[in-house]
């Protein structure tokens, strides 16, 4: 069986062909997922989708915060996270998807308060973070030094080196493992993951997007999983089996709430 710890169910992609893909999900034995929202305006779709087999988290992306926006808007967004949250609690598995992203236009500086935010819910509420963090890995390792928790969170779609890699597991992060690692040129990356404990390391799509090496012409979906395992066990020194057995126990780990 397998958990994809990170995808976008509720995108129109899947959505609007819910049933094939469904068949698929069954035809490749996958068992759980996790789907993350972006921001209030999938909040309530996500919030929908919650069940036994299927975990959600609510957060606000850093890609989905406007660049040019004002103070009064951020605190009310997050007002509102907040209570959406409390009340939820018992649907929800995790705070995110939330980070940092040096690609965008929103100043890091009301990305990081965003951020903040979060990372004081996720540690109020005693639940996981699903981190976005791309160029940004230093900055979201300061941020979380001094939150030293069981089960802090995940960095997903991880695309950084060893050292990048261990520091994040240093602070009780896992490691979501993805299509990075089906491409050739991402050596730096597969080269970490390889040397990374096995205890740290989640399976995840990020579908439809991280499209895979050979598929990219097609959206991404968590019946690819397998592909992503198989690419995963040619760098790990395990054997397969005990290496996705381990695999979903960190998964049923990561979302035990």
């Amino acid at each position: 069986m397998w958990f994809d710890t990170h995808c976008h169910l509720d995108f129109s992609e899947f959505i609007s062909q819910q049933e094939r893909y469904n068949k698929l999900f069954n035809q490749n034995n996958l068992a759980r997922f996790f789907v993350p929202s972006v921001g209030p305006n999938n909040w309530k779709s996500v919030l929908g989708l919650a069940s036994e087999h299927l975990r959600v988290g609510l957060g606000i992306h850093p890609c989905f915060l406007p660049s040019l926006i004002d103070q009064q808007t951020v605190d009310e967004d997050l007002e509102c996270l907040r209570r959406l949250a409390f009340k939820h609690r018992e649907s929800i598995s995790a705070i995110g998807e939330c980070g940092l992203d040096k690609r965008i236009d929103t100043p890091i500086s009301i990305q990081s308060s965003v951020f903040s935010f979060q990372v004081d819910l996720a540690e109020q509420l005693q639940l996981p973070l699903v981190i976005h963090s791309v160029q940004q890995h230093h900055n979201i390792q300061e941020s979380l030094k001094s939150r030293l928790r069981d089960n802090l969170g995940v960095v997903h779609a991880f695309s950084g080196n060893y050292q990048q890699a261990k520091a994040f597991v240093d602070l009780g992060l896992k490691i979501g493992v993805g299509g990075v690692i089906t491409w050739p040129t991402a050596q730096k990356t597969r080269e970490a993951i390889a040397k990374l404990p096995l205890d740290s390391i989640v399976l995840e799509t990020d579908a439809p997007d991280m499209r895979i090496s050979g598929r990219q012409r097609e959206p991404n979906s968590p019946h690819l999983i397998p592909i992503i395992f198989n690419h995963l066990a040619a760098l790990r020194s395990e054997n397969p089996s005990i290496l996705a057995e381990q695999i979903w126990k960190n998964s049923i780990h990561l979302f035990s709430d």
